[in-house]
């Protein structure tokens, strides 16, 4: 992407920045209604702003990216016996046999891109800017470690240049295996912590740290970042949405419209233990053909909040560990906590296995399966199918580094 093609774009009827840094984005933004020029946004009044849009990019990545990995792994899936089915792409998606031009991918893809742009050179204008307010300066900062980071953790575990080659690239650049993109991850929000004194962020930045060890599979390194993670009653790290953008999961696989469901095994789940309903929101639908299908109603609403980071996300890494001989605690406890806050029967009794199958119910529809499954190696599709989403045609005709 050449620095000469960036600007920065206001759209002022949402109060949401868009950035063109090639000419791919162009056709994915509204049309203007006003612009400003880039150099009169390098000033302390307008970081807020940056950071407002640097959050209002990730709402619309982290929804639309957890909703089409959680239909890649075996989480949600696809039929067009669901009347209101008819998004072919998704069915490449689910079955794993995705065209490198699927418009789903790349979609999603073209709105990556910018998230991290747009986070990245939010840190880069600070650096230039004279700050009277240091809390301003530290805010802005924050948000653009903290996006930039997650950013590069989720161009990690959701895409591949091969089927189970994951990894992406930047900038038109080379590819970046999986590993040294985490690592990069990591990186910045390690950046992150040293901006802020507030406990509850630094608490939340944990979290992502140890979630990015844990999809590397370093698990000492994932328990002492859990260990300092999300504690029991801390808010829901979330994406945001309104009125004028809105959840994924609601319009293309709830409420909105039933293109996705999911797994008929989190209604077994319910009929197995029906307090699991408390966290499993499900509704049915009949298909066509006239059997039974269920789909999410986790997100109920256009403007439903989705989580990205929770305290009982934390405690299920931080029980996985100590299971796995990495972190010292009581795992049951952990997990037994995460159940009662839906009222839930305590468990008995807890292995590695087990965890594994409380994070299926507690991430239910939060983008996380995908990184467990490819973790674990408990892959549900036969041989040379997708473990990611590709890397798109557009990006491969873009990037001479993928020809």
């Amino acid at each position: 992407m050449k620095k000469n093609k960036i600007k920065y774009l206001l759209a002022i009827s949402v109060l949401v920045i868009f950035v063109v840094a090639c000419n791919d984005y162009v056709s994915n933004v509204e049309p203007l209604i006003t612009q400003a020029q880039d150099n009169l946004l390098n000033s302390e009044t307008q970081v807020p702003f940056l950071a407002a849009g640097v959050k209002q990019q990730f709402a619309n990545v982290a929804s639309q990216l957890a909703m089409e990995t959680d239909l890649l792994s075996d989480q949600v899936i696809y039929t067009n016996d669901i009347p209101t089915a008819s998004f072919p792409q998704f069915e490449e998606i689910d079955k794993g046999l995705i065209l490198t031009n699927n418009t789903s991918v790349t979609n999603v893809s073209l709105a990556i891109g910018p998230l991290r742009f747009y986070a990245d050179d939010l840190v880069r204008r600070i650096g230039t800017i004279t700050f009277t307010n240091t809390a301003i300066q530290n805010d802005g900062l924050f948000t653009g470690y903290l996006y930039g980071g997650y950013a590069r953790y989720l161009l990690a575990v959701s895409f591949g240049l091969n089927q189970n080659q994951p990894g992406n690239c930047i900038d038109a650049g080379p590819f970046i295996a999986q590993t040294d993109l985490l690592n990069q991850a990591i990186d910045k929000l390690k950046s992150a912590l040293t901006v802020t004194s507030k406990a509850t962020d630094t608490r939340i930045v944990n979290s992502l740290i140890a979630k990015a060890y844990l999809a590397k599979k370093d698990y000492i390194n994932a328990a002492i970042y859990a260990a300092l993670g999300m504690a029991k009653g801390d808010a829901d790290f979330n994406a945001v949405y309104s009125s004028t953008s809105q959840v994924w999961w609601w319009g293309y696989a709830g409420n909105g419209r039933v293109q996705a469901a999911v797994n008929s095994r989190f209604n077994d789940y319910i009929t197995a233990d029906a307090n699991e309903a408390n966290r499993i929101k499900i509704k049915t639908v009949k298909g066509t053909s006239g059997a039974t299908y269920y789909y999410q109603i986790k997100y109920p609403n256009q403007d439903s909040p989705m989580p990205v980071m929770t305290w009982q996300e934390n405690n299920l890494m931080l029980a996985e560990l100590i299971l796995r001989g990495n972190a010292t605690g009581n795992a049951l406890a952990l997990v037994n906590d995460v159940r009662a806050s839906h009222s839930i029967a305590a468990l008995t009794a807890i292995t590695t296995d087990g965890v594994l199958v409380e994070r299926d119910k507690e991430l239910f529809c939060q983008g996380t399966r995908l990184m467990d499954q490819n973790r674990t190696g408990n892959w549900h599709l036969a041989a040379g199918t997708w473990h990611y989403l590709p890397i798109p045609d557009r990006e491969r005709l873009a990037n001479k580094n993928l020809q």
